[in-house]
């Protein structure tokens, strides 16, 4: 009976120590210093170790970010991109949808541009004013070092330009007024009107 008692009393014991929770010496920041010294690391690079070795199952693959394209703010240029489009009274979503428009067809030409990493567009699609007749987004393009990508100008291509003249319509050049957001052709056609001008381009 007494063998039969401690026994019982020895299982017991096995079941609650099997219960209690493993000891982690990595989780108790005072056990992951003296881990530290012991690797010759420091604490920062053990806690990168642990995120890394939690993450790594979920982690994915995360696409490069297209390119920068930024508006150009330089006050001092008169038609200067992000002046013009204050001048159009554009904001909030109509500005955005403008603004989302200009960077696509300037990101889809620096796809075609050996290394290029980011743009200023200096002036929004526009032919009026402009030696070139066909509506057109100027842009500098950069290298990844901040460098200017120049452009061979239109007619001349012996001469590089610092500027791009990206077309809003690529395939057909001539054709592009159709291919301007809404927003944009309606805000340019106010503009010229209580100014005066023409309406009806760009």
């Amino acid at each position: 009976m007494r063998f039969f008692s401690f026994f019982a009393l020895a299982c017991a014991g096995l079941q609650a120590a099997s219960a209690l929770p493993v000891y982690n010496p990595v989780n108790d920041h005072v056990a992951r210093d003296d881990l530290s010294t012991v690797l010759g690391v420091s604490s920062r690079d053990i806690q990168f170790l642990e995120a890394r070795n939690k993450n790594k199952d979920t982690h994915k693959h995360v696409p490069p970010p297209p390119p920068a394209v930024t508006f150009e703010k330089n006050k001092n240029l008169p038609h200067a991109a992000h002046g013009a489009l204050d001048k159009l009274n554009l904001h909030s979503d109509k500005r955005k949808k403008v603004e989302d428009y200009h960077r696509k067809v300037v990101e889809d030409h620096m796809k075609t541009i050996p290394g290029a990493h980011h743009a200023v567009i200096n002036n929004l699609a526009h032919s009026t004013g402009s030696r070139d007749p066909h509506i057109h987004i100027s842009a500098t393009i950069h290298d990844i070092h901040g460098a200017v990508i120049g452009a061979p100008r239109r007619g001349n291509p012996a001469i590089v330009d610092p500027t791009h003249h990206i077309y809003v319509n690529k395939d057909h050049p001539a054709d592009g007024y159709k291919n301007l957001p809404i927003e944009y052709t309606k805000a340019v056609y106010k503009k010229r009107k209580a100014e005066g001008k023409t309406p009806g381009t760009v």
